[in-house]
Protein backbone atom coordinates (compact mmCIF):
# COMPACT_ATOMS: atom_id res chain seq x y z
CA UNK A 1 0.00 0.00 0.00
CA UNK A 2 2.58 2.56 0.86
CA UNK A 3 4.70 1.34 -2.65
CA UNK A 4 1.71 2.90 -4.38
CA UNK A 5 1.22 5.91 -2.31
CA UNK A 6 4.54 6.55 -2.97
CA UNK A 7 3.91 5.97 -7.02
CA UNK A 8 0.86 7.89 -6.68
CA UNK A 9 2.45 11.12 -5.02
CA UNK A 10 5.12 10.55 -7.64
CA UNK A 11 3.11 10.15 -10.51
CA UNK A 12 1.15 13.46 -9.24
CA UNK A 13 4.50 15.42 -8.83
CA UNK A 14 5.65 14.75 -12.04
CA UNK A 15 2.24 15.38 -13.76
CA UNK A 16 1.89 18.94 -12.06
CA UNK A 17 5.37 19.75 -12.93
CA UNK A 18 4.76 19.16 -16.48
CA UNK A 19 1.40 20.90 -16.59
CA UNK A 20 3.68 23.73 -14.82
CA UNK A 21 6.47 23.68 -17.20
CA UNK A 22 4.43 24.35 -20.09
CA UNK A 23 2.47 27.65 -19.03
CA UNK A 24 3.74 30.13 -20.94
CA UNK A 25 5.68 33.40 -19.54
CA UNK A 26 7.45 35.99 -20.40
CA UNK A 27 11.18 35.98 -19.92
CA UNK A 28 13.06 39.21 -19.62
CA UNK A 29 16.80 39.38 -19.93
CA UNK A 30 18.64 42.52 -17.80
CA UNK A 31 22.35 42.90 -17.16
CA UNK A 32 24.01 43.58 -13.75
CA UNK A 33 22.49 47.54 -14.50
CA UNK A 34 18.99 46.50 -15.37
CA UNK A 35 18.85 46.94 -18.73
CA UNK A 36 17.54 44.80 -21.58
CA UNK A 37 19.91 42.79 -22.80
CA UNK A 38 17.83 40.95 -25.59
CA UNK A 39 13.80 42.04 -26.27
CA UNK A 40 11.29 40.08 -24.07
CA UNK A 41 10.44 36.50 -24.95
CA UNK A 42 7.23 35.20 -24.50
CA UNK A 43 7.99 30.90 -23.68
CA UNK A 44 7.11 28.00 -22.06
CA UNK A 45 8.54 28.05 -18.09
CA UNK A 46 10.13 24.73 -19.37
CA UNK A 47 12.27 26.03 -21.72
CA UNK A 48 13.92 28.59 -18.97
CA UNK A 49 16.98 26.07 -18.39
CA UNK A 50 17.60 27.18 -21.78
CA UNK A 51 18.36 30.88 -21.24
CA UNK A 52 21.73 30.00 -19.53
CA UNK A 53 23.37 31.93 -21.93
CA UNK A 54 22.50 34.94 -23.68
CA UNK A 55 24.68 36.93 -26.47
CA UNK A 56 27.93 36.62 -24.45
CA UNK A 57 26.29 36.84 -21.11
CA UNK A 58 26.34 33.83 -18.86
CA UNK A 59 23.23 33.72 -16.31
CA UNK A 60 23.99 34.76 -12.90
CA UNK A 61 20.55 34.34 -11.06
CA UNK A 62 16.68 34.10 -12.20
CA UNK A 63 13.86 35.89 -10.19
CA UNK A 64 10.17 35.83 -10.47
CA UNK A 65 8.51 39.04 -10.43
CA UNK A 66 4.46 38.64 -9.50
CA UNK A 67 3.53 41.90 -10.25
CA UNK A 68 4.55 42.06 -13.39
CA UNK A 69 4.02 38.55 -14.09
CA UNK A 70 7.45 37.59 -15.20
CA UNK A 71 10.09 35.33 -15.07
CA UNK A 72 13.58 37.94 -14.85
CA UNK A 73 17.08 36.57 -15.59
CA UNK A 74 20.17 38.63 -14.44
CA UNK A 75 23.38 37.98 -16.81
CA UNK A 76 27.24 39.00 -16.60
CA UNK A 77 29.42 39.63 -19.50
CA UNK A 78 31.80 36.88 -20.22
CA UNK A 79 34.53 39.41 -21.47
CA UNK A 80 35.34 42.47 -20.76
CA UNK A 81 34.01 45.17 -23.08
CA UNK A 82 36.95 47.62 -22.72
CA UNK A 83 39.17 44.90 -24.99
CA UNK A 84 36.26 43.94 -27.44
CA UNK A 85 36.18 47.53 -28.14
CA UNK A 86 39.89 47.95 -27.82
CA UNK A 87 40.56 45.61 -30.43
CA UNK A 88 38.06 46.53 -32.93
CA UNK A 89 38.92 48.79 -36.45
CA UNK A 90 35.07 50.14 -36.43
CA UNK A 91 32.74 51.16 -33.15
CA UNK A 92 29.41 52.48 -33.30
CA UNK A 93 26.18 52.87 -31.19
CA UNK A 94 23.03 52.05 -31.87
CA UNK A 95 19.48 51.51 -29.85
CA UNK A 96 16.99 48.14 -29.62
CA UNK A 97 13.54 48.50 -28.84
CA UNK A 98 12.87 45.38 -26.34
CA UNK A 99 9.39 45.14 -25.90
CA UNK A 100 8.55 43.84 -29.40
CA UNK A 101 10.31 40.94 -31.53
CA UNK A 102 12.46 40.87 -34.25
CA UNK A 103 10.81 38.51 -36.48
CA UNK A 104 11.35 37.31 -40.28
CA UNK A 105 14.33 40.10 -40.11
CA UNK A 106 12.17 43.22 -38.95
CA UNK A 107 11.19 44.64 -36.03
CA UNK A 108 8.31 46.81 -35.57
CA UNK A 109 8.50 50.09 -33.17
CA UNK A 110 6.86 50.35 -30.18
CA UNK A 111 6.46 54.26 -31.28
CA UNK A 112 6.23 55.47 -27.68
CA UNK A 113 8.08 58.09 -26.13
CA UNK A 114 8.05 57.50 -22.42
CA UNK A 115 11.51 58.46 -21.16
CA UNK A 116 11.14 56.51 -17.96
CA UNK A 117 13.04 53.10 -18.48
CA UNK A 118 11.10 50.85 -16.38
CA UNK A 119 7.52 52.34 -16.84
CA UNK A 120 4.97 49.72 -17.91
CA UNK A 121 4.23 51.95 -21.17
CA UNK A 122 8.07 51.99 -22.11
CA UNK A 123 9.51 50.61 -25.39
CA UNK A 124 12.82 49.93 -23.26
CA UNK A 125 14.53 51.11 -26.46
CA UNK A 126 18.18 50.13 -24.76
CA UNK A 127 21.65 51.18 -26.01
CA UNK A 128 23.72 48.49 -27.73
CA UNK A 129 27.45 49.09 -28.60
CA UNK A 130 29.03 47.13 -31.35
CA UNK A 131 31.90 46.67 -33.16
CA UNK A 132 33.05 45.16 -36.55
CA UNK A 133 36.54 44.36 -38.45
CA UNK A 134 34.71 45.43 -41.76
CA UNK A 135 32.26 48.30 -42.53
CA UNK A 136 29.48 46.41 -43.31
CA UNK A 137 29.71 43.39 -40.49
CA UNK A 138 28.88 44.10 -36.96
CA UNK A 139 28.84 42.01 -33.64
CA UNK A 140 27.13 43.36 -30.31
CA UNK A 141 29.34 44.14 -27.61
CA UNK A 142 28.18 42.19 -24.61
CA UNK A 143 28.09 44.97 -21.83
CA UNK A 144 26.45 46.62 -18.59
CA UNK A 145 24.36 49.07 -20.26
CA UNK A 146 22.32 51.96 -18.35
CA UNK A 147 18.68 51.27 -18.14
CA UNK A 148 18.05 54.52 -19.77
CA UNK A 149 15.57 55.18 -22.80
CA UNK A 150 18.23 55.59 -25.78
CA UNK A 151 17.32 56.72 -29.43
CA UNK A 152 19.62 58.15 -31.83
CA UNK A 153 22.81 57.80 -30.28
CA UNK A 154 25.90 59.45 -31.39
CA UNK A 155 29.80 58.33 -29.96
CA UNK A 156 32.61 60.42 -29.68
CA UNK A 157 36.54 59.38 -27.88
CA UNK A 158 37.97 61.98 -26.11
CA UNK A 159 41.50 60.26 -24.14
CA UNK A 160 40.08 57.16 -22.13
CA UNK A 161 36.22 58.25 -22.01
CA UNK A 162 33.62 58.06 -24.32
CA UNK A 163 30.76 60.38 -24.76
CA UNK A 164 27.06 58.77 -25.87
CA UNK A 165 25.18 61.68 -26.85
CA UNK A 166 21.17 61.04 -28.14
CA UNK A 167 18.10 61.89 -28.24
CA UNK A 168 17.23 64.32 -24.34
CA UNK A 169 19.90 62.93 -23.09
CA UNK A 170 24.12 62.62 -22.62
CA UNK A 171 26.44 59.86 -21.09
CA UNK A 172 29.95 59.14 -20.20
CA UNK A 173 31.98 55.72 -19.89
CA UNK A 174 35.48 54.73 -19.66
CA UNK A 175 34.14 50.90 -19.04
CA UNK A 176 30.78 50.51 -20.66
CA UNK A 177 29.79 49.33 -16.97
CA UNK A 178 29.29 52.41 -15.46
CA UNK A 179 27.69 55.19 -17.00
CA UNK A 180 27.78 59.07 -16.05
CA UNK A 181 24.64 60.99 -16.84
CA UNK A 182 25.50 64.50 -17.51
CA UNK A 183 23.17 67.73 -17.27
CA UNK A 184 21.95 68.94 -20.79
CA UNK A 185 20.70 72.45 -20.42
CA UNK A 186 17.12 72.33 -21.98
CA UNK A 187 16.78 75.71 -24.28
CA UNK A 188 13.78 77.30 -23.52
CA UNK A 189 13.30 79.03 -27.08
CA UNK A 190 12.67 75.84 -28.92
CA UNK A 191 9.98 72.84 -29.05
CA UNK A 192 11.50 70.31 -25.69
CA UNK A 193 9.56 67.46 -27.83
CA UNK A 194 10.51 68.15 -31.21
CA UNK A 195 14.75 68.37 -30.82
CA UNK A 196 15.56 65.23 -32.24
CA UNK A 197 18.57 63.41 -32.76
CA UNK A 198 21.23 65.39 -32.03
CA UNK A 199 24.87 64.14 -33.05
CA UNK A 200 28.71 65.26 -32.31
CA UNK A 201 30.82 67.02 -34.84
CA UNK A 202 35.09 66.54 -34.81
CA UNK A 203 35.45 69.24 -36.91
CA UNK A 204 39.34 71.22 -37.37
CA UNK A 205 42.18 72.14 -34.75
CA UNK A 206 40.18 69.10 -32.43
CA UNK A 207 37.21 71.61 -32.31
CA UNK A 208 33.80 69.60 -31.19
CA UNK A 209 30.33 70.85 -31.68
CA UNK A 210 26.80 69.04 -31.27
CA UNK A 211 24.39 69.61 -34.26
CA UNK A 212 20.60 68.71 -34.25
CA UNK A 213 17.51 69.64 -35.69
CA UNK A 214 15.31 71.86 -33.39
CA UNK A 215 11.75 74.02 -34.49
CA UNK A 216 10.41 76.64 -32.51
CA UNK A 217 6.74 75.54 -33.24
CA UNK A 218 5.75 71.95 -35.15
CA UNK A 219 7.09 69.24 -36.56
CA UNK A 220 6.48 70.58 -39.59
CA UNK A 221 9.37 73.50 -39.57
CA UNK A 222 12.60 72.15 -38.37
CA UNK A 223 16.16 73.29 -39.32
CA UNK A 224 19.36 72.63 -38.45
CA UNK A 225 21.29 73.98 -35.28
CA UNK A 226 24.98 73.80 -33.66
CA UNK A 227 26.37 74.55 -30.80
CA UNK A 228 29.51 73.94 -28.66
CA UNK A 229 31.18 70.70 -26.66
CA UNK A 230 33.15 71.73 -24.15
CA UNK A 231 34.94 70.16 -21.09
CA UNK A 232 32.64 67.71 -21.71
CA UNK A 233 29.33 70.12 -21.96
CA UNK A 234 26.87 70.91 -24.37
CA UNK A 235 26.73 74.88 -24.95
CA UNK A 236 23.85 76.74 -24.14
CA UNK A 237 23.69 78.96 -28.39
CA UNK A 238 22.72 77.32 -30.99
CA UNK A 239 23.54 78.77 -34.12
CA UNK A 240 21.58 77.99 -36.96
CA UNK A 241 23.21 76.25 -39.94
CA UNK A 242 23.38 78.46 -43.05
CA UNK A 243 22.66 77.31 -46.94
CA UNK A 244 19.78 76.28 -49.64
CA UNK A 245 17.90 73.76 -46.45
CA UNK A 246 14.01 72.65 -47.14
CA UNK A 247 11.89 74.34 -44.79
CA UNK A 248 11.38 70.59 -42.93
CA UNK A 249 15.17 68.90 -42.40
CA UNK A 250 16.09 66.52 -39.84
CA UNK A 251 18.69 63.70 -38.72
CA UNK A 252 21.96 65.95 -39.31
CA UNK A 253 24.79 64.44 -39.52
CA UNK A 254 28.56 66.19 -40.39
CA UNK A 255 31.92 64.87 -40.85
CA UNK A 256 35.24 67.00 -41.53
CA UNK A 257 37.60 65.61 -44.36
CA UNK A 258 40.11 67.61 -46.01
CA UNK A 259 39.04 71.24 -45.16
CA UNK A 260 35.54 70.55 -45.82
CA UNK A 261 32.79 69.68 -43.64
CA UNK A 262 30.21 67.42 -45.24
CA UNK A 263 26.66 67.57 -44.10
CA UNK A 264 24.40 64.72 -44.32
CA UNK A 265 20.75 65.21 -43.30
CA UNK A 266 16.81 64.00 -44.46
CA UNK A 267 14.67 66.68 -46.12
CA UNK A 268 11.52 65.65 -44.21
CA UNK A 269 9.00 67.14 -46.40
CA UNK A 270 9.97 65.08 -49.43
CA UNK A 271 10.99 61.88 -47.24
CA UNK A 272 14.02 62.06 -49.53
CA UNK A 273 18.14 62.22 -47.94
CA UNK A 274 20.52 65.02 -48.98
CA UNK A 275 24.27 66.21 -48.67
CA UNK A 276 26.31 69.34 -48.92
CA UNK A 277 29.50 70.58 -48.48
CA UNK A 278 30.79 73.69 -46.86
CA UNK A 279 34.06 75.77 -45.78
CA UNK A 280 33.00 76.13 -42.18
CA UNK A 281 31.12 74.06 -39.83
CA UNK A 282 27.89 76.64 -40.10
CA UNK A 283 27.96 76.57 -43.39
CA UNK A 284 26.80 78.03 -46.76
CA UNK A 285 26.00 74.39 -47.40
CA UNK A 286 25.12 73.17 -50.90
CA UNK A 287 22.92 70.64 -50.82
CA UNK A 288 21.53 68.64 -52.97
CA UNK A 289 19.21 65.14 -53.07
CA UNK A 290 20.59 61.54 -53.04
CA UNK A 291 19.03 59.34 -55.47
CA UNK A 292 19.39 56.08 -53.79
CA UNK A 293 16.16 54.12 -55.01
CA UNK A 294 12.84 53.31 -53.98
CA UNK A 295 11.60 53.02 -50.11
CA UNK A 296 11.42 55.06 -46.75
CA UNK A 297 14.91 56.23 -45.58
CA UNK A 298 15.94 58.41 -42.41
CA UNK A 299 18.71 58.76 -39.67
CA UNK A 300 21.05 59.21 -42.62
CA UNK A 301 25.07 58.84 -41.16
CA UNK A 302 28.39 58.38 -42.97
CA UNK A 303 32.05 57.87 -42.64
CA UNK A 304 34.09 59.95 -44.65
CA UNK A 305 36.79 58.47 -46.07
CA UNK A 306 39.41 57.44 -48.73
CA UNK A 307 37.89 59.64 -51.15
CA UNK A 308 34.70 57.70 -50.60
CA UNK A 309 31.82 58.33 -48.77
CA UNK A 310 29.99 55.48 -46.79
CA UNK A 311 26.87 56.38 -46.45
CA UNK A 312 24.01 54.24 -44.11
CA UNK A 313 20.87 54.97 -42.89
CA UNK A 314 17.37 53.63 -41.12
CA UNK A 315 14.95 51.85 -44.26
CA UNK A 316 11.26 51.17 -42.93
CA UNK A 317 7.97 50.24 -44.46
CA UNK A 318 4.65 50.81 -43.34
CA UNK A 319 2.44 48.22 -42.59
CA UNK A 320 -1.27 48.14 -43.17
CA UNK A 321 -2.05 48.43 -39.70
CA UNK A 322 -0.43 52.13 -39.96
CA UNK A 323 2.53 50.71 -37.78
CA UNK A 324 5.91 51.07 -39.10
CA UNK A 325 8.72 47.84 -39.34
CA UNK A 326 11.84 48.88 -39.30
CA UNK A 327 15.02 46.63 -41.46
CA UNK A 328 17.98 47.50 -40.24
CA UNK A 329 20.69 49.84 -41.24
CA UNK A 330 21.20 50.19 -44.82
CA UNK A 331 24.14 51.51 -47.04
CA UNK A 332 25.40 52.51 -50.09
CA UNK A 333 29.15 53.95 -51.34
CA UNK A 334 30.20 57.42 -53.63
CA UNK A 335 32.60 59.33 -54.66
CA UNK A 336 32.81 63.14 -52.37
CA UNK A 337 30.59 64.52 -55.09
CA UNK A 338 27.88 61.88 -53.76
CA UNK A 339 26.15 62.11 -57.36
CA UNK A 340 26.48 58.58 -58.20
CA UNK A 341 25.70 55.42 -55.64
CA UNK A 342 26.38 51.86 -54.88
CA UNK A 343 23.66 49.12 -54.97
CA UNK A 344 22.21 49.77 -51.36
CA UNK A 345 22.98 46.64 -49.55
CA UNK A 346 22.19 45.73 -45.27
CA UNK A 347 24.84 46.15 -42.60
CA UNK A 348 25.08 42.61 -41.52
CA UNK A 349 24.67 42.32 -37.64
CA UNK A 350 22.57 39.55 -35.39
CA UNK A 351 20.03 42.40 -34.52
CA UNK A 352 17.91 44.77 -35.97
CA UNK A 353 20.49 47.95 -36.15
CA UNK A 354 18.46 51.22 -35.78
CA UNK A 355 19.75 54.90 -35.94
CA UNK A 356 23.29 55.18 -34.45
CA UNK A 357 26.46 56.41 -35.50
CA UNK A 358 29.91 54.17 -36.84
CA UNK A 359 33.12 55.73 -36.61
CA UNK A 360 36.87 54.60 -36.87
CA UNK A 361 38.38 53.25 -34.07
CA UNK A 362 42.07 52.49 -35.66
Amino acid sequence: MKKKIVLGCTVGVLVALIVFGMHWTTFRYLDQNGASIAPDRSTRLVRILQASHQNGYRLKKVAYHHSQHMIVGTYVPRQDPRKVIHNAKYIGVTFQPTTVPIQHGGQTDPAILERRYNRPTSGRDTLRLIVGDRFNRYRVVSANYPALSVRDPSIMRQGKRYFIIYTRGLLSTTDFSHWQEIKWPADHGFSYSQDWAPEFVSGSKGRTWVVMSKTHDSYLHHQLYLTTFTHHRVGRRWKRLQGNFPENVIDPHIQYYRGKYYLFCKDESRQQLMMGTAPTATGNYQMHHLDLGPGYKEGVEALVSGNRIWLYFDTMEQTAANGVVYHGLHYATSDLAGRHWSTVRPLQSPIVLRHGEIIKNK
